[in-house]
């Protein structure tokens, strides 16, 4: 196994310098950086990690952090629920931060001390998941999902209970159905606008003026009612992939005036329990995210220990849509509501 010295020799530099290259440090000029790792690369060097061992697992946002939205509280209850029943840590790594250029994910995992990693990613971040698989390195990927054999995937399976959801809201009588989800895509936000698009396709009631993606927020589902009551053809129900999303938006029609049920019917998304803590009961397609958190910790520690065998995906869970008090019959009159809460009668309407 290569040493530091071969490595030092092999790029030409001192010892200093390579310690300095290796741990991140920013005091070294950019053609010797580059020139220390690609000799690091041929000497297949890992370096070495001190006192510390490799026993840490990481949960590593390939993308934004998002650690206080509830999906993600959630899975991460789950993951220290797990970890305290292992001898692992777990720790949360910053590799647009942390990582060197030039450092292979092998040589960060191995300088981090981490011996495996849990990777919250979405579609935009994909072909970073692909270079760390590529490397051989033990990962399981929460929540976003796509075709790479091999590859372990936790995640919960939404697509039937959503098309549940828009069956639901039709059998009601809507026929002027919205869509808003996360502008940020992945597989699990992909599964919920592809039963949204295909059962409202099938009885020729999508319309594209009614499909939206907005920001995660509170304060977004807040704008998204007031965009949504003002439309001159408006809706007359949403579905809201989102749970913030979902919470701003009835939280803003009581202030507005507008009745939920009665003035629009909203299908939220629930990771925790949020949908029992707003008024009305939010009906909601459910998760248990804080179970997805603790199998993919399991999962990641079943293959470290290589005690796992090869598979595509894992889907430990599937979602469920519970109906509660925010969908009814579509109103006779389809209101307008302006933010100060004037409401403008509208032609009269069914759906």
């Amino acid at each position: 196994m290569a040493s530091i010295r071969d490595v030092a020799k092999e790029a030409g530099v001192s010892i200093a310098t390579v310690s300095r290259v290796i741990n991140g440090r920013e005091t070294v000029a950019a053609h010797l950086r580059q020139q220390v790792m690609e000799a690091v690369n041929r000497c297949e060097y890992a370096p070495a990690v001190g006192v510390r061992t490799q026993h840490a697992v990481a949960l590593i946002y390939t993308g934004p952090f998002t650690p206080g939205s509830p999906y993600d509280s959630a899975c991460i209850d789950g993951m220290v629920e797990a970890m305290r029943g292992s001898q692992h840590d777990l720790t949360i790594v910053d590799i647009r931060r942390d990582k060197a250029r030039g450092e292979t994910f092998r040589q960060f995992f191995a300088r981090k001390g981490i011996c495996g990693a849990v990777l919250r990613s979405t579609a935009a971040e994909r072909d970073i998941v692909e270079q760390i698989a590529d490397e051989g390195l033990p990962i399981v990927v929460l929540g976003d999902h796509f075709h790479r054999p091999g590859l372990p995937f936790i995640f919960s399976e939404s697509a039937a209970a959503s098309r549940q959801a828009i069956e639901h809201l039709l059998s009601l009588g809507h026929t002027r159905i919205a869509f808003a989800a996360c502008e940020r895509e992945d597989g699990d936000h992909r599964d919920r606008f592809e039963a949204y698009r295909s059962t409202l396709e099938s009885r020729g009631l999508l319309y594209p003026d009614l499909i939206g993606r907005i920001p995660p927020h509170r304060l977004d589902g807040e704008k998204l009612i007031r965009n949504l009551m003002g439309m001159p053809d408006r809706p007359t129900a949403v579905f809201i992939a989102d749970p913030l999303v979902a919470v701003g938006a009835i939280n803003e029609a009581h202030k507005m005036g507008v009745k939920i049920p009665e003035d629009l019917s909203i299908v939220g998304f629930d990771d925790t329990d949020m949908r029992t803590l707003i008024y009305p009961k939010m009906t909601a397609i459910c998760q248990d995210s804080r179970m997805l958190g603790q199998v993919a910790f399991e999962r990641l520690l079943a293959r470290i220990a290589g005690s796992e065998a090869e598979a595509t995906t894992a889907r430990k869970q599937t979602a469920w849509l519970e109906i509660n008090e925010t969908t009814a019959p579509p109103p006779e009159i389809a209101y307008h509501v302006l933010p100060n809460r004037t409401r403008l009668a509208t032609a009269p309407r069914v759906g």
